[in-house]
């Protein structure tokens, strides 16, 4: 019998938004450590903005958030980085007009000197194809690379929790493809990672947990496997039919 990984991030009754209604309410989850837990749910359902909650981007009105033990309380974000925990929004976030190697530099100004080149030299190590873009300006890398690219600037500072906001956002398939295989590899490294995805589906099949969010809260948890053959989400998100329901 396998024994049940040890919980790295602990969210008790997290109520959090931007300002007086709350968007996020109540939500309790145990994240398991060296693990990929994806929330899913619909537009508007509060998946970014736990993600934000859990970096301290957001207003954080009620509840606990609890990292390796550790109340987080109301420390800003870089205290959150420094802490062990790493974040990659939406949408694209490098710094297009500089290279490659620029923006990897950019990403180490935290570290020590020392350190940082260390850090770059592991990052080039996991994600190959940006050595051989060293000197490709960021905006003309393809899809793909460029998540890869802000991926790598956050794994520099060798965070234990990586969250993801949408990693696949705007990608081909192709490219697609090779952003879920990388963080599968990042996932037998040993980080935890916590991902919203809208692609159901290939989220899914990497990962080890799913919560589904609703109007803020959570309304279905469990293995990944099982999530994705329950009905409902099959009916909402993979084009299935729910029990009941005839197409």
């Amino acid at each position: 019998m396998t024994e049940p990984r040890p919980t790295i991030l602990d969210l008790r009754e997290v109520t959090a938004g931007y300002g007086d209604e709350p968007v996020v309410v109540g939500f309790s989850h145990r994240v398991p450590a060296a693990a990929i837990t994806t929330l899913v749910g619909p537009n508007g359902a509060g998946k970014s903005t736990l993600l934000r909650a859990i970096y301290g981007l957001v207003v954080q009105v009620g509840g606990r958030i609890v990292f390796e033990d550790e109340e987080l309380g109301d420390l800003p974000p870089a205290a959150r980085l420094r802490r062990g925990i790493g974040f990659v929004p939406q949408g694209r976030c490098n710094f297009p007009l500089m290279t490659v190697c620029e923006n990897l530099q950019l990403g180490t100004y935290t570290l020590a000197r020392a350190e940082a080149t260390r850090a770059v030299e592991r990052v080039l190590a996991l994600f190959p194809v940006l050595r051989a873009r060293w000197r490709v300006l960021a905006g003309n890398l393809s899809g793909g690379e460029q998540q890869l690219l802000e991926m790598a600037m956050v794994l520099e500072t060798a965070p234990r929790l990586l969250l993801l906001d949408e990693p696949s956002l705007g990608l081909s398939p192709a490219n697609l493809d090779q952003v879920f295989d990388t963080i599968a590899d990042i996932r037998r490294r040993g980080v935890t990672v916590v991902m919203v995805e809208q692609n159901v589906e290939a989220a899914l099949a990497i990962s080890d947990t799913a919560v589904v969010m609703d109007l803020g809260r959570k309304v279905l948890e469990g293995p990944a496997h099982a999530v994705m053959e329950d009905p409902r989400v099959r009916a909402v998100y993979l084009g299935g039919t729910a029990a009941g329901e005839s197409r």
